[in-house]
Parts: C-alpha cells; structure tokens; sequence
C-alpha cells in the first residue's frame, strides 16, 4: 500500500502506481559501483584461476566447491505470484433448478474412450499403509486407478448386450493383484453387480489375459465372477455349440474358423454429427381436431339445449384446417399434385392469416360454444411453425432434403401470410396443396407429405478397417396426456351412420334418466415407428456421391417408452487394400412408410433381441456386406395404429380377429458349416443378350454333341468384366433343362459349375430365355445367368415345409398356416432346430390364445406358442374409416409424421430421436498382439459383463491399487524391491530403472545414491508418502522438483548428479529436528570485499504479507472411493486489529499423492512460516577460492555494509526541477538513484538543491531515492553455484532467518501458532 506521501509523489510527476512500485524494485535490486570505502581493498577478478586449478590438481587444496543447483523449498514458496486481475464488483443473485427425471435403462449406451497409439502407460507407485490412532485404524496409501481402454467388441445376446474389453492399469510389473472389491464402472463397484454377468481377468505382468491362473505369469482369473465362458459357433456335426474361448480377447470371426485371436478391435464414442432423425414436424394441410367427449343429451333438456348439443357434437367431429401448406415448387402451384423435385429446385411453404372466428361465424356454425379454443391451437401450431423455419437450416420435404433460404418475414402474425422458400439439396417426392383451399385443407396427419426439420448423422472411420459396426441410441414413444379414455366407451358410439340416441344401451338408458356419463382419462406412452436410411461412400476422394446401400428399403425403430433403445449396424466393406469409408443415417418421413411400405412391402425393423440378418449392397462394384439384430417384416395397418384411440371395446378382444405375430419363432440352433455361399450373381436381360453387353451368361447349346454348357460369343469378352470361363458338362451331369427351362434347379453342387483360381466357383443361374432360331447375335440355345460362390463358413440349407396347419387352445379361430424352415446336423442329418413365418393369418382368434405346430419331417413340433392378433382390418379398409365414419380416432398414430391433438406428443416433437453412441472398428491382424514391450509388460484386465438396468453407461473402468510397481527399496538396509509410497525411491527408479525409467539417459553413474537413501529415510521417519499415478509426459526436472517440496525436500543437481536432501535440519532416527542450532552449520563467509555484483530480490509487499494457506489431501477407503479433504490455516496474531478475511488466499493441491492428514499439516505450516519470516534473496559473485567446499543447500553468512534504499527517501523531481521528497527535505549533495517513466534502467547522481530546486536538467521529471549505507549480517542458504563467463562463481542464496538462539525461525513452531479457519 502506498503511503500518502508516495501517493502525493506520484500525483506530482504524474506516474501511475504500477509505475511507482515499479521504480521501487528496481531500485531495491541495483548495485552500482563499487564504495569509495573499499578503494582500498583488491577488486575481485578471476586473475588467478590457472594457478588454483594447478594446486587443486597437485593436491594442496584440502577440499573443492561444488557446481550446480538447488531447487529448495524455500525457492518455491518465495516464487512471486501473478497479481489477480482488478475487476469491477459483481453480484450473482441465487439460481434456480427444476426437478430432473432419469428414466431407467438397459443396455451400454456409452462405451470408454479407446486408448490412442503414443498415450503415456501410467506409472503406479503405492503401498497402503495402516496405523491405529486414537482408537481408529487409518490407512494411507493405496489409489484408484482410471484404466486405459486398449480393445473392446459388443456382442448382441438376444435381450441384452456383453461388453468384452481389455484395459490397461499400467506398466508391469505390479506387486500384487488387485482386490476384486476394488473394481468399479464409473461410481459404482463391481462387487455389487450379480457375479453370474461377469468375468475378470487380470495380468499383472503384462500379456493376453486367458483362462485359468498361473501365478509364473501373472495371469488370474477371479472366482468371483461366474460368468459362463464365451463360446464358438458349432464346429462339428451333432454340436449345439463350439468349444469355449481359451483367449478371453479373441473374436468368433465371420471369416474364421472359431476362436480367432488375430482380430483388432476398438470402440469409440463420436460426437460430432451423432445425432439424425426428423424433428419439429409442420402441418402441410392438416388438420386439428377437438379432444373427443362423450356429450349426452338429457332428456328433460330443453330443445333449444338439446340443438346446442347437437352443435357440440358436430364440433367435435369436424376437421378444423392448421392454415398452412406447401403450396408451390419450381414457382408454380397446382391443388392435390405430388412432385419428383430436383435438387437446385425451390419450393414454396406458406402459413396463412386465416382466423379460424371469422371463418366459421360468417354462418354461426357452432354458436353458443364459439370457435376460441379452436383458434388458440391453430394459432400454435403457426407460431412453432413458423418458429421452426430458419434460415441457412436443414429440413425433410417429404422425401426431399432441402435448406431454408428465405422468409420473407422475420416472424408469423396473425394478420399477416408468411411465405417461406427451401432449396432443393437431395431430390425427392412432396406433396403439393397450393391456393385458398390447399391453406384450408385438413388432411388426416398421415396423408400428405410434409416438412421437418432434419438432422443427419455421419460417421467415419478413423482408420482403415475391415468392419464397421455403429451402435444405435433411439428414444421413439408417443405420449397422450389428459385425453378420455375412449377404450372405456360404455355402449353404442356415435358415427355419421349411427345416432347414439336411438341405440338400446348404457348411454341411451342415462340420457332417458337425465344422468351423465364421464370418461376416465388417459396418460400414457404409445407405440411410435420411426425410419431411417443408409448411405456410405468412400471416405478421402473429393467430390464423390453418397450411394445407398439399403437396397430402398428404410431401417425402423419401434418403441413406446422415453426409455432408450441400443441396435447396431455392422457393415463388412471388404478391400485390398483396406479403405476408410463414412456413413451416412438420413431420416425417412413415416408418411411415405404408410403410403408405400404398409400392407405392401417390408422394411427393416431393429431390434436387439431380434434374429441376425443380413443382405449384400454393390454400389459403384464397391460391396458391402450389412448386418443387423431384428427382423424383416411388412408393417400392417394394425402395427401402426394404436388401439387406445378405439372407440369402446376392441374388436379383437371381443370378436377376434387374424394372428399378426408369433412370439416365439425359432426351436434349437441352426448349425454351420463351410459350404458354397453364393455371393455375386449376374443375370442378363434378353436385350442385354441381344445387344451382346452382358456381363455374364451361360448357354446350353443342344446341338454340340454330349450336351454342355458354354459361354456365347467370347469376342464379347470385356477382361477384367465378364466372367470369362468355359462350364463343360464334364463338371456335372444336366439336369434336363430343355424340358423345364425356366424351372432349373440353382445349387453348387448339382448344376454345372467350374472351379477357378480365383478361389470362387462359378456356376448356371437363373434362365433368361430361349433362343429356337439363330438370331444374331444370339445363337439357338438356352440362355440362363451366372452365380458366383465362395467356400466359406454359414447356416447349413434348410430344408424348407410350407402351408403347415395348426392348431390352437380354443375354439375360437382357424386358418392359421406356417412355412417352417427345418435346420439338419451335418453328416448325421438328425434334427438340429427350425425357424417358421406365418404363411396365412387365419380368422377369430383371441389375444389370450396359443396355438401349436405340429410335427413335420425332421420337426418334433411346439405347442402353446402365444400369439398377437391382427388390428389391422379394424383401422383401414371399405368398413373400418376413422371417426366419425367409424371408430377408430386416430388411424395410423404411430406412423404419422404429424398430430391431430394437443394431448399428442410424439418424440420426434422437440428433438431428433436417433444417436450415434459408439463405433466399433474392427480387422484382421496377421499376428496376435501381446501386450507387452520387449522390457516390460502392460499390467491389464479383461471384463466380460452383461448389460442390465444396473449399468447401462461404461464411462470408466477403474481398479483400486494397493501395491504398485516394484521398484528397489532404497530406504532397507539391504537390497529388497517391492511397492514403495516414498518419493525418494521413486525419483530413484525413475532415474536408473531399465523398465520404466532413465537409465539409458541418467542412470546409476549420475545418481548420488547416498543422499537419495538419506532423503528415503527422512520420508519415511516422518511419515511423509507419495502414493499416485504418473499419467502424463514428464519433464523428469520439473516433476521431481514440483513434488519434493511438498515432502520438505530439496531436489539438488550436484557435480552432474542428481538427488533429493532434506530441507530442514534433521535427527540421527531422520526426524525434523526443530532445535538444531544452524550456526554450527555456516560452510562459508563472504564479505564486500571477496564479492561483487550483489544483488538482491525482495518479495513484493503483496507476497511478503501473510496468507491464508488451504491444502488438499486424499482420505483413503481400501478398495473404495477416496475422499479429498482441506485443511485452512494462517499463522495466528495477536494484532487483534488484523482482518483475517482480508488476508490474501493460497491453495496447495497435495490430492494426488498425499493420503496422510499430518503429512499436509506439516507442509502447510511451514509454507506459512517460510512465507512470513522469508523476505529476499540474494545473488553475488565470488572467486573460485572463497567458494571452495561449498555445495548448494550449504549455509553461508553474507556481510555487507554496500549501499541500500529505504521508501521513507523516496522523492520526485518535476518537469521544472522543483524537488519533491517524502523523508528528507535537506537534500544538499546526497547521492541518489533516479529512473524516468518509460525506461528501464536506474541510474546514479549527485542531488543539489537549492531553494527546493535543482539545477541539474538531466533529473527533471524523475523518480529518486536516496543511497544509504549500513552493515548488514545474514544468514543464507545456498541456492545454485555456477561459473560465469569470467571464471568466477555466482552464487545464488536465500534468506535463511534465525532466531536468538541459533535455530531457524522457518521450522521453530507448533500448532499453536496456527489459527484454524
């Protein structure tokens, strides 16, 4: 703080306080020349340098000093701080949190990052302690360890997942395995899930983790976890399954034979372009409906009341219009038209001004009850429209992608049209519904094409790979909220063709009695369908076109819970060399499903407790191999609305109705074995042959003499394109194909084939036509295409019955009929199991009904397989319309891109509804990795764990340490290795170890071994321990002399070796020795006259002030979470007049390695005594001669009686030479240092002043302060010793300050001299 003359010094020159402070330090650190009281004395140069060596060098010098350096603990704390900034004053008022809901979960939606090539193997150093202290037993040391991912695959069981995973814990070796308890995902121990879903493996010495235990190598499993063992596919006839896995991080490869552990595998969580889907959907002419109410009409009502009912009835049945279309493409618009738009094209959305009030009380239509509500919704549903259109976004116009490049208002109001303009980027198909009656139109949501917002998701690999597997995140429900409970409509419903009044029932018989009748409510989650396609192209090659590889057949996602679900996509893109390829998820509207894939074709549906299937894509020759968990299946009318929107009764429940599903659809296993797999085919078409541009072809030529199979004219041949090789029958007999051309039978093994070098065989496909005359170029014969084949591992064939009748449990329906797919053993042909799919659905039959299939060939048969019915032909068709018309509210619901209630929410509303959550990429090595370097080994653990509600994110992987690496124990009296927690033996092996450490660099020659051992044992006597973790690049200097001030240690570099020395004094049993009298211990003297170029350093009077000093450590639990605790302390004064909340505030983080609440305490004290009693340092030079013996850490007396400054003779000179002073005001002849603002040197003078002023020019608008002489005598601590230029020595020291009685005045304390805050 400024004095308030300084403060009138600096107004007088106009200097800012930064400024002043800073001629302060200058001033306080210069030297200039020599005294004239040591004119007598010899100057201090290196003259004799040669002639000391040479004594040195003959023996006569007794001892010699030590060049090199220090880094003490004092050095440490005295290093300036940065100043915190000046900020204005804030304020921050109190926040508020909404309540936070977390659905529960199944599966791994989340997956541990992939350890990356050149990530640092972490270093573990810890040995736990115990000790009983007042009763309680405390442990130190020991340490939770964040393990590195270093390969991970999913696997798929049916109704969860199986993580297996390798982690890295560190460099071997470790000193013992580690507890099993001590094991955790993310906060949770793994002690505490069910050990039957997992299995652990661990190597504590590096290596592949296996089976079994083997102490040699380090290998254990852990009987705790009970995990059936991983098994391979059959491998033999009369197999249910393969042997188990021996190799706990091998793969079942599609390509392989069994256990393959040549597989590299790694999963990844990306997060850039993850998330796809539709999202804010907008009307396109669409309507909004009234929440459905069952309205009596009383019968002692008045008529003018009953005509008011009459009204309200009517109102609830009518189609109201959102007001809002596409109403153009390509600047032209025509009613009820849909387009094939073309990328570049733009199309046209409008939300008009309508107000619903005037549009329906031009003819009063539904007075008394008015049309208010009705404008509200509408209103909204403009409002989110419009809010969701915006510039430079990406939208799904109808199958189209488009971008929104103009509105041509910043916002939608009621009195204004808002037109809006989107680009074509990807063609597609829109419907179109232009003029007054398009914006007044009120289509059912499922009708008409419309516009969504679009997000898109891209994947690509980050390496060359054989397979890309994605892993699918999907929240899809439907939500109604507060809407009646139609289901429980008590008797006839009213439609356009029945008046509920004159049915006999419940509802006829309360009107008659004037009662009422009000329906229970509905909050609930729905079913919800939604789709997705899938592009991949070749990743790297500029300007190339996505390419579909779903053969136009979208992926579905079926859900009915806010609870997500997890699928996968595993794409094999085979090539040589390995490529990197990117993938591409694109939204597909629900409204084109109904239009084109309901009731008509099947899509994909997603499901991982579904059968794995697969199918082939070739875009552009590239070929992908594509498989996924689910099934394939057309969606009926039934599958897609919800039956909650019944009015009254279902029908299946009632009436029954056709069987839509089979919930159980398999029996046994489906064997394998290594068969012909067809993989390519090519079959020509007539005018292909015709025009001879075929690719492939085979022609049965019955003129040739034997009859064999042959290509037609080989001049055609495109090498490299066509198929050119030569089938003779010679291969095979035929199989009469001129008497049922076109009825060949297609097999491997019968038809004619040929066997090429290729590795595939080649055989007669599909015919084409026959050719009875020679019509050029086609010569008579039959024509049929060409099959490719490949000898590699797959189901065996099935043998295939169709049209099988069953039977059921009841009476109740009939005509249900299945194909069945019967799977035999190889070699044996006995019953293996059997796959089935309904072939007819049947009539009558109820949801609680099971039906049986009975035997068939090799099939034993199944009874009491339940079954779902079939809704669908009470939702769609001539007798099932929606209401009014029938009963059904809200056809096709769950597949609706839009709603036609409020109640409605669908979760494609607000946000996108698909998430790209890991990838896997796996391939082929042509060698096992080991895990281990040729030194050491990679300390590791294998998991193999189940998914289940209790973990659904694998976030980390942890596993607590009790004894670390191995190191040499330094601190024993003999030679022992084990865990060590003391940092000296640490620093030690760090410096000399082979495995792990310096030794090609540093090593034992450059290591003073003895003070190292002497640093151990003082450690170790004062329970000072370093238990943690080095996880990051080192600079070996920095880490060593960063953490020993935190054990009192100094880190010295003495004649090139390296070691660690107590910095304070210390017993002969190692302990901190508080009254040892430093004066005994003073190795040199130096005076004014055998230095030069003292200079001295202060701490700034912000630093010298004293502090609040906070410091973390870890509380241990064994085997559990540690816990980081504090402790606050500032040393305790009597002033009582000191604000302690003032007091400036320093952390000391010791968390990571320090578990010990003593061991903090200690070090904390003594930071807040040194920074209180330690004030400067000093650096000098001196003669070789004066500095023999010493060593850095030495104690040395520094006398001085040079020249020095005080603030209380500061002063300023103004631009006119009037002379300003805040002490002195006889300034006569005195000598001065002076500095002008602006520069950065201080310079010396002689000040004159006459009448207040001086006549000296060169002093005008300066800061002085006057040069003053005392002797001062010091002790100091040597911090460096180092040549210079010259051949002298620079010393560097610092302040070590004593009491009266010798001792030092940094470590004379206890803890009453602390106060606790």
């Amino acid at each position: 703080m400024l004095l308030p003359a300084e403060v009138e010094l600096c107004e007088t020159v106009g200097i800012t306080e930064d400024e002043y402070w800073y001629f302060v330090e200058l001033t306080q650190a210069y030297n200039g020349k020599r005294p004239k009281e040591y004119d007598e004395i010899p100057y201090v140069v290196n003259d004799f340098v040669s002639a000391f060596f040479a004594a040195v060098q003959a023996g006569n010098a007794a001892a010699q000093f030590a060049l090199g350096i220090i880094l003490s603990v004092v050095s440490v704390l005295l290093a300036p701080k940065p100043r915190a900034p000046k900020t204005p004053p804030s304020l921050t008022t109190a926040g508020v949190t909404g309540p936070k809901r977390f659905a529960p979960q199944t599966g791994f939606n989340s997956v541990q990052e992939l350890a990356t090539l050149g990530e640092i193997v972490p270093l573990i150093f810890t040995k736990q302690e115990t000790e009983v202290k007042a009763g309680s037993r405390l442990y130190y040391g020991g340490i939770r360890v964040n393990t590195r991912l270093l390969w991970s695959q999913m696997l798929s069981l049916g109704s969860g997942q199986q993580l297996k995973a390798l982690f890295m814990i560190g460099l071997g070796d470790l000193s013992s395995k580690p507890d099993f308890a001590g094991y955790a995902i993310g906060d949770l121990l793994l002690k505490n899930y069910l050990h039957k879903k997992l299995a652990l493996y661990v190597r504590i010495k590096g290596g592949r983790p296996v089976e079994g235990v083997n102490k040699e190598t380090g290998n254990f499993k852990y009987t705790e976890g009970t995990l059936d063992r991983e098994r391979t596919r059959p491998q033999n006839s009369g197999d249910t399954h393969g042997p188990p896995f021996n190799d706990i991080i091998a793969v079942d490869w599609d390509q392989g034979e069994g256990e393959t552990d040549t597989i590299v595998s790694g999963t990844r969580s990306p997060n850039t372009q993850v998330q796809f889907g539709v999202y804010s959907p907008m009307p396109n002419s669409m309507r909004y409906r009234l929440p459905y109410e069952l309205v009596l009409k009383q019968k002692n009502l008045k008529d003018d009341n009953k005509k008011d009912i009459d009204v309200k009835r009517n109102k609830l049945r009518t189609d109201f219009p959102r007001y809002a279309a596409i109403v153009k493409y390509d600047g032209s618009g025509e009613d009820n038209t849909s387009h094939k738009v073309e990328k570049d094209k733009d199309i046209q959305y409008t939300i008009a001004d309508f107000d619903p009030e005037i549009e329906y009380q031009i003819v009063d239509k539904f007075e008394p009850w008015g049309v208010e509500d009705v404008k509200s919704a509408v209103d909204a549903s403009r409002e989110e429209a419009d809010d969701a259109i915006q510039i430079g976004e990406s939208y799904l116009i109808g199958s189209a992608l488009a971008v929104c490049v103009n509105k041509e208002r910043p916002m939608w109001t009621p009195r204004h049209y808002q037109d809006c303009f989107f680009r074509v980027d990807e063609p597609g198909e829109i419907d179109i519904r232009g003029g007054a009656a398009g914006l007044k139109g009120a289509h059912k949501g499922y009708q008409l094409l419309t516009i969504q917002k679009c997000a898109v998701g891209t994947i690509s690999n980050s390496k060359a790979c054989d397979v890309t597997e994605i892993g699918l995140k999907s929240k899809v429900f439907k939500q109604v909220t507060s809407f009646p409970n139609v289901n429980s409509h008590p008797g006839a419903v009213g439609t356009n063709e029945v008046n509920a009044d004159d049915e006999d029932g419940v509802v006829k018989s309360y009107q008659e009695d004037n009662g009422s009748i009000s329906l229970g409510g509905m909050s609930k989650y729905l079913n919800r369908y939604s789709f997705f396609r899938l592009q991949a192209r070749e990743a790297g090659i500029e300007d190339e076109d996505w390419s579909y590889i779903d053969g136009t057949i979208p992926f579905g996602i079926k859900g009915n819970s806010p609870q997500p679900q997890y699928n996968f996509i595993r794409i094999n893109h085979y090539s040589n060399p390995r490529k990197e390829f990117e993938f591409r998820f694109i939204p597909f509207p629900g409204n084109v499903v109904k239009r084109d894939f309901v009731d008509q074709r099947p899509v994909r549906m997603l499901s991982a407790s579904g059968e794995l299937l697969s199918y082939e894509a070739k875009p552009k020759g590239q070929k992908y191999d594509i498989f996924f968990k689910g099934s394939f299946k057309t969606l009926r009318s039934g599958d897609v609305s919800n039956t909650e929107w019944f009015l009254g009764d279902l029908p299946t429940d009632t009436d029954g109705g056709k069987i839509n599903n089979l919930l159980t659809n398999t029996d046994g296993f489906i064997p394998r074995t290594k068969r012909w797999v067809e993989v390519d085919r090519r079959v020509p078409t007539e005018d292909e042959l015709t025009r001879s541009v075929q690719t492939a072809m085979i022609r049965y030529n019955p003129n040739v003499a034997n009859s064999h199979w042959q290509y037609g004219n080989k001049k055609s041949i495109v090498p490299g394109i066509y198929w050119n090789e030569y089938i003779s029958n010679t291969n095979r007999t035929i199989n009469n194909p001129l008497s049922k051309p076109n009825n060949i039978t297609i097999d491997p093994y019968v038809q004619p084939y040929i066997d090429r070098e290729d590795g595939f065989r080649y055989g007669v496909g599909p015919f084409v036509v026959e050719e009875k005359n020679n019509r050029q170029p086609l010569k008579r014969g039959i024509y049929y295409g060409m099959i490719k084949y490949e000898m590699k591992e797959a189901d065996v064939e099935p043998v295939i019955h169709t049209d099988i009748a069953t039977s059921t449990n009841s009476e109740n329906g009939s005509g249900l009929t299945v194909d069945i797919k019967v799977y035999l053993k190889p070699g044996t042909n006995d019953y293996a199991g059997a796959t089935w799919q309904i072939n007819e659905s049947g009539s009558g039959y109820l949801d609680t009904d099971t039906i049986s299939i009975p035997a068939t060939g090799n099939f034993p048969g199944l009874n009491n397989i339940d079954i779902v019915t079939d809704f669908s032909e009470f939702v769609s068709g001539d007798n099932a319309e929606p209401w009014p018309e029938g009963k059904n509210l809200n056809p096709f619901d769950a597949v609706a891109d839009y709603y036609q209630y409020d109640a409605e929410r669908s979760s494609h509303q607000d946000a996108p509804e698909h998430q790209i959550v890991y990838v896997n990429e796996q391939s082929s090595a042509t060698k096992k990795p080991t895990y281990q370097f040729e030194q050491a080994g990679i300390a590791n653990v294998a998991l193999r764990l189940n998914s289940s509600i209790e973990w659904n994110s694998f976030s980390q992987f942890s596993v607590y340490i009790k004894e670390g690496i191995e190191v040499e124990n330094i601190a024993r009296d003999r030679l022992i290795f084990g865990p060590t927690n003391l940092f000296p033996e640490i620093v030690y092996a760090l410096l000399t170890d082979k495995k792990f450490g310096l030794a090609d660099l540093i090593g034992f020659p450059s290591v003073d071994k003895e003070r190292m051992i002497i640093a151990a044992k003082f450690c170790e006597a004062n329970n000072f321990y370093w238990d943690g973790v080095i996880t990051d690049k080192q600079n070996i200097r920095d880490f060593i002399y960063q953490n020993a001030v935190f054990n009192l240690l100094d880190f010295t570099i003495i004649g090139g070796k390296f070691s660690l020395y107590p910095s304070v004094p210390f017993s002969s049993d190692f302990k901190i020795n508080k009254d040892k009298v430093i004066k005994k211990e003073i190795r040199a003297l130096f005076t004014d006259g055998n230095t030069r170029n003292l200079k001295v350093s202060f701490l700034s009077p912000e630093e010298r002030q004293n502090f609040i000093g906070t410091v973390y450590y870890r509380k241990e639990i064994p085997n559990g979470f540690s816990e980081t605790l504090s402790k606050t302390l500032t040393i305790d004064s009597d002033d009582e007049n000191l604000i302690e909340e003032k007091f400036p505030i320093e952390v000391f983080d010791m968390s990571d390695f320090c578990t010990n609440e003593d061991h903090a305490t200690e070090f904390l004290q003594h930071a807040l005594m040194v920074r209180n009693k330690v004030d400067h340092a000093i650096k000098f030079e001196t003669t070789p001669q004066a500095a023999l013996g010493l060593k850095p850490g030495d104690y040395i007396r520094f006398i001085s009686e040079a020249t020095h400054t005080s603030r209380f003779e500061n002063g300023v000179i103004s631009t006119n030479g009037f002379v300003q002073s805040v002490g002195n005001n006889s300034l006569s002849n005195v000598n001065i240092y002076h500095w002008k603002p602006g520069t950065q040197e201080v310079k010396e003078a002689v000040l004159n002043v006459v009448n207040g002023k001086t006549t000296a020019s060169n002093l005008y608008g300066s800061v002085f302060t006057v040069k003053q002489t005392t002797e001062s005598n010091r002790l100091y601590k040597t911090e460096s010793i180092t040549y210079t230029d010259e051949g002298l020595i620079e010393v560097s020291a610092s302040h070590a300050p004593l009491l009266s009685d010798g001792t030092l005045a940094t470590i004379h304390y206890n803890d009453s001299d602390f106060k606790p805050l």
